[in-house]
Order: C-alpha cells, then structure tokens, then sequence
C-alpha cells in the first residue's frame, strides 16, 4: 500500500553541475553528498550503480521531500516527454512569474519551455505553472496555486520553491497504469482532458490538441497525474549506471513486508522506491 511521497531520484550526467543548479536557482540545499554503495545499488537491482556519485537535496524551506541526484550517462536517444514512464516532477512555489524571471536570466541552467501560464481546466482558474528543462533533461512543472480548489487538497508554498507535490507519469494507457495504483488500494479520479502546450509541441501536435488525463491523491497533500502520452512516445531507454534516464525513480512511503525498502515497476514501466511508512 503506498502512502504519500518521499521523493524523486533523477540521473545526471554531471552531478557537481546539477548540485550547483538546484542549489543557486531553486535554493535546494544538498543534505547529503555520498557514493550510492552496494545497498542501494542492490535495491535497484543495477550494480553498475553502487561507485555512482549522489547528493540529497531538500528545500532550503527545510519540508522533507527530497530530490535525489545520481551521476550516469543518458542515452543518446533520451529526450524530454518523448518517452513513458515518469515524466515529469511538480513542485510548489510562491510566485510563479517572479521565478520565470529569475531562470529566464542568462547562464540559468534550467531552460524554459513552458512560459507562466494559467493551467487549462475546466474546473479552475487558480492554478498557474511553468515548465522547465534541467541539467539532466528532467522535466520540472513549476506551479503556484492561489486558493483553494474544490476536491483537491493542496499544499500552500512555505517558501519561495517549496517542495515536491505531484510526480506525472505518461502512459500509453491511462486504464492500464491506474490499475496498478488501484491494487494499492489508490483510485483514480474522473478522466479530465485539458491542453498541455509542451507535450503538444514536442510530438509535432496541435497547440489545440487536448490530452487525457487522471489524478491520484495520496496522503500528505500529494497526488500522480496520469497522462494519455502520444502513440509517437517510445519506451524510456535506461542510463549508463542501469536506471532510467532523466527522472528515474518516484520515492514513496508505504507498507512493505518485511519492512525495508522496494522496487516495484508499474503499468506504464516506471520504477517506483517504497519506503517503510514514516512513524509520527
């Protein structure tokens, strides 16, 4: 049974580069600089990982989702949104248009490509997001959510970039990959179809085009959102230290027998960690 988020793990191929970036323009503080070892290369099933170089960073706001960076090679084929599995990790900020402004600056590491932008829902106007590319071809939805919005359970900012509150995952399936998270006792909500400019544009369609979607709340004011990728998107190639590239694996408490950590892989390939469920 999965519980809420803990995190995100992202293969970079030059960690010190990454760690300057989150650190300098999204105020993430690295908590730990390590090797991954043995332990957690065994974990992941990928050996080649155990000499790799990581760092744990967190908000300089101090909340405990982490963001885990691992030093390997991309494959040559990976590009951003064009492949299933995790696509994308969602974090909340305070004022969206003020941070577009400081990574549109020259030498910024995160490319914009997605503008500020109110978000096309029909339920809401309250929620407005820009898309970044970083370091390591990782695609991060920027978001700021001003009020509240009926039957959704949001976090509010507690800084200028807060923390990590929806993982999107594409799928050739949408039925397919809530399935998995349905046998872990986790419903999705209604199908929503709404445009979403970027992934649009990078498979050649209409900026009119209106891609399906669903949500899945977690605890802990964490959600997924499954999205209907394109029949032009491919499967994620894996990097040189065996896991898959750019946004790698979606850290999760939950319940696991016997109680330390695993490995589970879900309807649309994406590589999930679940972590003992957090006491307190």
């Amino acid at each position: 049974m999965l519980d809420s988020l803990a995190g995100v793990t992202i293969v970079t191929p030059d960690l010190d580069i990454a760690v300057e970036a989150y650190a300098s323009w999204l105020g993430y503080v690295p908590d730990t600089i390590s090797i991954a070892g043995d332990e957690l290369a065994q974990l992941w099933g990928v050996p080649q990982a155990a000499s790799a170089k990581m760092a744990v960073l967190r908000p300089k706001s101090g909340e405990p989702r982490f963001i885990r960076l691992i030093e390997g090679q991309p494959d040559p084929i990976f590009q951003p949104l064009r492949h299933y599995g995790w696509a994308a990790a969602e974090i909340i900020v305070e004022n969206v248009d003020l941070l577009a402004e400081r990574l549109g600056r020259i030498g910024s590491p995160f490319q914009i490509i997605g503008p500020p932008a109110v978000l096309d829902f029909d339920f809401t106007d309250k929620i407005k997001a820009m898309q970044v590319v970083g370091p390591a071809g990782e695609v991060l939805y920027l978001t700021e959510v001003d009020g509240e919005i009926p039957g959704f359970d949001l976090p509010k900012a507690s800084g200028f970039v807060s923390q990590l509150f929806i993982m999107v995952l594409g799928s050739p399936d949408i039925s397919a990959a809530a399935d998995f998270y349905a046998a872990q006792g986790l419903d999705a909500g209604p199908l929503i179809d709404a445009r979403i400019d970027v992934l649009s544009h990078v498979h050649g369609m209409s900026a009119d085009h209106r891609h399906r979607l669903t949500t899945v709340a977690l605890n802990a004011q964490s959600y997924l959102e499954i999205d209907a990728f394109p029949s032009t998107a491919t499967t994620r190639p894996l990097s040189s230290i065996g896991l898959p590239c750019g946004i790698s694996i979606v850290s999760f408490y939950g319940t696991v027998e016997p109680n330390r950590a695993q490995i589970q892989i879900g309807g649309a390939g994406e590589w999930l960690e679940v972590l003992p469920r957090r006491r307190g």
